[in-house]
C-alpha cells in the first residue's frame, strides 16, 4: 500500500444543514438501485450540487458504502487503485489484499488490476449484500489504464457492487452501451437546477428570508437554479434592506455572479477571518495544525468549526470534524485575490504547506506545494528521498511523472537520474534508461561525493545488466552484474535481488547450469526473505527450467508448482507473474503429451501474462498452442497461432532473442510442409554456415538448420554438425538438447542406411529421455521416427518405452482395438504400485508405502506405463481394469 494514505480522501462528506429535500432526484437513485443499475453518473459542472444530492441519498439508502474523493494526483493506476482499495476495507478489511499483492508485479493491463479485485467483491463475506462505492471529482482522472480498468470493472460488474461517478464531465466510458443495456442511471445538470419550489423550500424555509413569490422568480431566472449561486445569493441577502435592488444586479454568467456574489460574502467578513481565508484557501483540505502551519496562529481548528457553523461554504469531511475543505467556487474566488495580493506571500505559504505535509507523511501533496512554491530544490529532494519505496510497490506512472517535473535538477542530483533509470527499466524503457546512463556518466558523476560513489556506480552496473539482459547479451549481462554485487552494500536488498536473478538467469543462457542453479536459488533466497514475490516466483521458475534443460522433467514440474504458490496470494488469488510458472508447466506437459493441460496452462499463460503486460510471455503461450495444432495434425491452426504471436512481437517491438522461438516453429513447419524453398530462404538470410562457432543462445536455431541440411539430402553435412552440438550440449550437461541432438543423429544416420549406428545412438537417446518421460521429442519427428522406433521393437532396444511411444504415436488404434494381452506382464512390485495409483496416490505417497525412493517409483511408472501402452496415470488405470489386473 502507499506509504500514508491521506484518509480524508476517504471521509463520506456530512450533508449540509441547510438541506433541501429533493425528493424527485433520490426517488431517481433509488430507482436505480432497484433495477441492479451497476453505473450511477451525476454529471454537472461546479456548485450544482453533485456531492450534496448524493450524501443526502446515501444517509437514506442505508446500505454500506465508500466514499473516495479523487484529486490530481490519482492518476497514477497503483495509486487510485490502492485508494479505491482502502475505500473498500472501510466496509470489509479483506477486500483488495489481492489487487494490493497484483502491485508487486507491476501489472501493466486494466484486467491486472480489476480482476483480482471483482474475484474478492465476489467472495465477499456479505456479497449477497448490495454497496456502494462513490468516486468524487471523477473528472480528474485521465489517465488511460485507469479509465480502461472502470471499463474492465463495468463489463464484469459483481451484482452486489453500484458504482456511483460524481463529475463535472463525461467520462469515456461506453455510455451508450450502458444506456440501451439500461445498466446506467444518469443525472445532469438540467435535473439539479432548483425548481422554484425548492428554491422557495431552500430561501425561506431554511434561511428564513422570507421573499416574495416574484422575487424567488427573478433570483430563479438569474441563477437559473444554480444551486451555488443560490445559496451564495442567501448568504448576501442576510439582513439586507435592499433585497430587491440587489437580485436585480445579478447578470450574465454563472462565473461573473460567482465572483461577484463572493466577493459579497467575503467583504462582509471580519479581518481576521479574512485574513484566516486568504492564507489557508490553497489547500484543498485543511485540519487545524495545518492552518496554524500557514497562518502563524493557533486557533486553525476553532475558526473552522465557527466557519462551518456560519455556513460560509466550508463542509466537515469526517464526523469528527478534524478535516474541512472548501466549496471549490468559493476557493477559486479566494486564490485569485490571493495572488492578486503579494505572490511573495503565496510562494511562502505553498512552502509551509509543503513542510507540514512532509513533516505528516504526506510525500505526494509535499511535493505538489514545493513545485506551487517554485523549489525545484526542495521538490527534487522529496523525489530523491522517496523514489526507491515508490519504485517498490509499483507507483512507477507517479513516479515517472515527478522526475518529469524535477529535470532541471538531475544534473546536480545523480540519485535522481539512478532512480530515473530504474523506473525506466521496471515499465520496458530500456533504451531510455541506457540513454539516462549515458549522459550521467558523462560528467554528473564527477559531483557525487566520495561516500556515494561506489553506491552509485552499483546501481549504474546493476542496470547495466539489466539492459544487457534484455538485448540477449548474456556476458555483459553477467559482466555487469557481478560488478553490482561487488560494488553494492549488503542491506540494499531490494536491488541485489534483481541483480542475482538477472545474473543467474544471465548464466542460464549462457549454458553454465551450475552458476545459474546458485546464483538463482540466491535470489529465490533474498526474494523470499524480502517479500519481495516478483523476483521470487521468476528465480523459481527459471530454477525449474534448468532442470528441464537437464532432463530431469518430474523435478521440474514440482519446481514450476512451486513458483505457482509462491505466486499466490494469502486471499487464493494469482499473481500476473504466475503466467511465467503456467508456460513452464506447458513446455513439460508438452513433452509428456498430454496436450488438453497443454492448451490449458497456454490459456491460463495468455490471461495472466495480459494483465501483467508481459509480451514475451504472450508469445510463448501462442507459438504452445501452435505445437499443440501441429502435434494433432492441424497445420493451418498451428499457421494461424504462430502469426499472432509474430502480430504481438512485431506490435510490441520484442527484445532481440525474445522471437526466436517464433521462427524456428515457422521453419519446423516449412518442413513438415514440404517448403524446402523457405527454409532455404532463411538458412540464406540467417547466413548459417556449417563450420560457424555456434553460441550457447543460437543452438536452437542451428539444430533447426540441420534439420534443414537432412530435407535437403546433405546428410553428412547434418551430420557433422550436429556432432558439434552434441558435444557443447554434454559439456553444459544439458540433457534435453542431447536427447533432441541425438535423436536428429540417429535420424540422420538412418537416412544414410547406417541401421546398426543408428539404433546404437537412438538407445542412447531413449536412455536419457526414459526417466524424464519424454515423448514429444520423438513423436514431432514424424513417419522417419516411426520407421525408427519400429526398427527398435525388433532389435529389443528399450522395449517396454518404445512401445509406450508407438502407442501415443497411433492413439486412436489403442481406442479401437479389443485390449490385448500384455506382451511382457508386470511384475509383483509393479502391480503393488499400480494398485496405489489407482488409490489416487502421489509419487510421494507411494514412497512412503512402500518405504522406496520416489525416484524408483518413478523408474515402476515408466516401467508400468510402457507395458501398458499408457500416457498418463488415467490411461493406466483405465487399461488396468481393462486387463483385469485391477
Amino acid at each position: 500500500m502507499l506509504s500514508s494514505l491521506l484518509t480524508t480522501k476517504l471521509y463520506q462528506p456530512c450533508p449540509p444543514r441547510t438541506l433541501v429535500a429533493r425528493p424527485r432526484l433520490t426517488q431517481r437513485l433509488d430507482d436505480g438501485l432497484r433495477q441492479g443499475q451497476r453505473l450511477i453518473l451525476v454529471v454537472a459542472p461546479a456548485g450544482y450540487g453533485k456531492t450534496t444530492l448524493v450524501t443526502d441519498w446515501l444517509g437514506k439508502t442505508g446500505l454500506p458504502s465508500a466514499w473516495l474523493s479523487l484529486d490530481d494526483g490519482d492518476n497514477d493506476p497503483v495509486r487510485f487503485f490502492t485508494y479505491v482499495v482502502a475505500a473498500l476495507q472501510t466496509l470489509d478489511a479483506q477486500v483488495g489484499q489481492s489487487l494490493l499483492d497484483a502491485f508487486r508485479g507491476a501489472p501493466q493491463s486494466p484486467e491486472a488490476f480489476v480482476s483480482p479485485l471483482i474475484n474478492e467483491l465476489c467472495a465477499a463475506r456479505a456479497a449477497d449484500r448490495p454497496f456502494i462505492l462513490v468516486l468524487d471529482d471523477y473528472h480528474v482522472i485521465t489517465n488511460t489504464l485507469i479509465q480502461e480498468a472502470l471499463v474492465f470493472l463495468l463489463d464484469h460488474c459483481p451484482p452486489n457492487l453500484h458504482l456511483v461517478i460524481l463529475t463535472r464531465a463525461d467520462p469515456p466510458f461506453p455510455l451508450s452501451r450502458l444506456r440501451v443495456r439500461q445498466a446506467m442511471t444518469e443525472i445532469r445538470y438540467r435535473d439539479l437546477r432548483f425548481t422554484p419550489a425548492e428554491m422557495t423550500a431552500f430561501l425561506n424555509a431554511v434561511h428564513h428570508l422570507n421573499l416574495p413569490a416574484e422575487q424567488i422568480i427573478t433570483l430563479e431566472s438569474r441563477t437559473e437554479g444554480w444551486a451555488a449561486g443560490v445559496q451564495l445569493a442567501a448568504l448576501s441577502l442576510q439582513g439586507r434592506e435592499d433585497v430587491p435592488a440587489f437580485i436585480a444586479a445579478f447578470a450574465g454568467s454563472h462565473h461573473y455572479i460567482a465572483d461577484y456574489l463572493v466577493e459579497e460574502v467575503l467583504n462582509r467578513q471580519s479581518t481576521p477571518v479574512q485574513f484566516f481565508l486568504l492564507r489557508t484557501s490553497i489547500l484543498d483540505r485543511m485540519t487545524g495544525s495545518l492552518c496554524d502551519a500557514l497562518t502563524e496562529q493557533a486557533d486553525g481548528q476553532a475558526t473552522l468549526e465557527a466557519l462551518e457553523r456560519a455556513d460560509l461554504f466550508v463542509k466537515a469531511l469526517d464526523g469528527e470534524k478534524n478535516w474541512y475543505r472548501y466549496h471549490p467556487l468559493f476557493t477559486d474566488v479566494l486564490r485569485n485575490r490571493l495572488r492578486q495580493a503579494d505572490h511573495g506571500q503565496l510562494l511562502d505559504l505553498h512552502r509551509r504547506a509543503a513542510g507540514w505535509y512532509e513533516r505528516n507523511g504526506f510525500v505526494p501533496e509535499a511535493l505538489g506545494h514545493a513545485l506551487a512554491a517554485g523549489d525545484q530544490e526542495y521538490a527534487a529532494h522529496l523525489v530523491e528521498q522517496n523514489a526507491l519505496p515508490m519504485m517498490l510497490r509499483g507507483e512507477l506512472t507517479t513516479l515517472l511523472s515527478w522526475f518529469g517535473r524535477v529535470e532541471t535538477q538531475t544534473a546536480r542530483r545523480p540519485w535522481l537520474s539512478i532512480y530515473q533509470a530504474w523506473a525506466f527499466i521496471h515499465t520496458g524503457q530500456q533504451e531510455k534508461a541506457a540513454a539516462i546512463l549515458d549522459k550521467l556518466e558523462q560528467g554528473a558523476l564527477s559531483t557525487v561525493a566520495p561516500s556515494e560513489l561506489q553506491e552509485i556506480r552499483g546501481h549504474l552496473a546493476a542496470i547495466r545488466a539489466h539492459i544487457a539482459a534484455y538485448r540477449w547479451d548474456s556476458a555483459g549481462a553477467i559482466a555487469s552484474a557481478h560488478q553490482a554485487l561487488d560494488l553494492l552494500p549488503e542491506t540494499a536488498l531490494s536491488i541485489l535481488s534483481f541483480v542475482t536473478l538477472v545474473l543467474g538467469a544471465a548464466y542460464l543462457l549462457s549454458d553454465d547450469l551450475e552458476n545459474a542453479g546458485h546464483y538463482l536459488a540466491e535470489a529465490r533466497r533474498i526474494g523470499k526473505a524480502t517479500g519481495n514475490l516478483h523476483v521470487a516466483v521468476l528465480s523459481t521458475f527459471m530454477l525449474a527450467n534448468l532442470l528441464a534443460d537437464q532432463g530431469q522433467l518430474h523435478e521440474a514440474v514440482e519446481t514450476y508448482r512451486e513458483a505457482l504458490q509462491s505466486a499466490t496470494t494469502p486471499a487464493g488469488q494469482l499473481l500476473p507473474v504466475a503466467a511465467r510458472a503456467y508456460s513452464g508447466l506447458g513446455r513439460v506437459y508438452y513433452e509428456w503429451n498430454d496436450l488438453e493441460a497443454v492448451s490449458q496452462f497456454a490459456d491460463q499463460c495468455i490471461v495472466l501474462a495480459r494483465k501483467w503486460g508481459n509480451i514475451n510471455a504472450l508469445v510463448s503461450a501462442h507459438v504452445t498452442l501452435a505445437r499443440v495444432r501441429q502435434a494433432r495434425g492441424d497445420l493451418e491452426g498451428a499457421q494461424a497461432c504462430l502469426d499472432e504471436a509474430e502480430r504481438l512481437a512485431h506490435d510490441h517491438s520484442l527484445a532481440p532473442g525474445g522471437a526466436g522461438s517464433m521462427e524456428i516453429f515457422q521453419v519446423g513447419l516449412w518442413l513438415a510442409a514440404g517448403n524446402l524453398g523457405a527454409t532455404v530462404r532463411w538458412v540464406q538470410r540467417c547466413g548459417f554456415k556449417i563450420d560457424d562457432d555456434v553460441p550457447p543462445l543460437r543452438e536452437a536455431e542451428y539444430r533447426t538448420f540441420a534439420r534443414v541440411l537432412l530435407a535437403q539430402n546433405e546428410a553428412e553435412a547434418a551430420l557433422d554438425l550436429v556432432k558439434r552440438l552434441l558435444l557443447a550440449a554434454e559439456s553444459a550437461g544439458k540433457v534435453g538438447s542431447m536427447i533432441e541432438l541425438l535423436i536428429l543423429q540417429s535420424l540422420i544416420l538412418q537416412a544414410k542406411h547406417d541401421i546398426p549406428q543408428a539404433l546404437k545412438t537412438f538407445e542412447r537417446a531413449l536412455a536419457l529421455a526414459e526417466p524424464g518421460g519424454y515423448v514429444r521429442m520423438f513423436l514431432d519427428e514424424g513417419a522417419p521416427m516411426i520407421k525408427l522406433l519400429r526398427q527398435a521393437v525388433t532389435a529389443g532396444v528399450y522395449p517396454a518405452y518404445v512401445r509406450r511411444l508407438l502407442a501415443a504415436a497411433f492413439p486412436t488404434d489403442q481406442r479401437t482395438r479389443p485390449p490385448q494381452p500384455l506382451v511382457e506382464p508386470l511384475s509383483e512390485r509393479e502391480l503393488e504400485i499400480l494398485r496405489l495409483v489407482a488409490d489416487g496416490k502421489s509419487n510421494q505417497q507411494i514412497a512412503d508405502t512402500l518405504i522406496i525412493a520416489t525416484g524408483t517409483v518413478k523408474k515402476h511408472l515408466n516401467n508400468i506405463f510402457g507395458k501398458l501402452g499408457a500416457e498418463s496415470r488415467t490411461q493406466c488405470v483405465v487399461r488396468a481394469r481393462e486387463l483385469n489386473l485391477l
